[in-house]
């Protein structure tokens, strides 16, 4: 799907109808992904322009009231406003206004169905740790089944701190390893064990399995929620 620019609030025309125009194009494709279950990285995207909105709303007008220019250039991915003193500003401002406080609520809309889907897989999604637990549980192999399907994938996943200007936060790293076919004799504590001799370099790795009862799109829902249940029981 086309996705919407960081800026869009303020690039080319600031005009409420041609701004209606934009966003309602975009929230009726982030419907349709949402329709068929999908919801990475949508969801992550309408979250992000949504906190870029309210963060805007709540300081434009601070930077406003201190400056009183015309408003010439604006930088959301940062938060800045660029201001030339040279007469008021308070029909772009009063613009501007009317585009959020159209847009707030469509983006809220939208956010409560990603929520609810994310929330109804999350339900559906079971995590089991395999085997004996490990001290160090920041690297290790993620076992995944998908819906009526007799195969395991493997994921080998490694946890990362990500820091930014305010704070520190964990990310997951993974990477595709092999499959197994399951059977009587194939199963997530065999699996482990195969693993073992494979990679003795991590000798009791620890090891999650998911399975889900739901048909639900693997890479863009599935997955990317197991992997945030994971680091969620790792970060507790």
């Amino acid at each position: 799907m086309k996705n919407l620019s960081v800026n869009w609030l303020t690039e080319h025309l600031v005009d409420l109808e041609y701004k209606q125009f934009i966003l309602l194009a975009y929230l009726d494709e982030v419907h349709q992904e949402f329709n068929h279950k999908r919801l990475y990285p949508v969801l992550s995207d309408l979250i992000e322009h949504y906190r870029n909105l309210k963060a805007f709303k709540s300081n434009a007008q601070q930077l406003y009231n201190s400056f009183k220019g015309e408003i010439t250039a604006f930088d959301l991915e940062n938060f800045r406003v660029l201001y030339q003193k040279v007469v008021s500003n308070d029909s772009i401002m009063l613009e501007i206004e009317q585009i959020i406080d159209f847009s707030l609520p469509q983006f809220e809309k939208h956010l409560k169905n990603g929520k609810e889907i994310y929330e109804y897989t999350e339900h559906h999604l079971k995590m089991e740790e395999i085997g004996l637990t490990p001290l160090n549980k920041n690297a290790g192999y993620i076992l995944i089944e998908y819906f009526k399907t007799r195969e395991t994938q493997v994921y080998t996943y490694e946890l990362s701190v990500i820091e930014n200007a305010q704070t520190l936060s964990r990310g997951i790293y993974t990477k595709y390893f092999k499959s197994f076919t399951r059977g009587f004799f194939t199963t997530p504590e065999t699996i482990k064990i195969e693993l073992i001799k494979e990679n003795q370099a991590l000798p009791n790795p620890a090891t999650f399995f998911f399975t889900t009862e739901i048909e639900i799109p693997f890479e863009s829902t599935y997955f990317p929620i197991a992997k945030r249940m994971l680091l969620r029981a790792i970060s507790k």
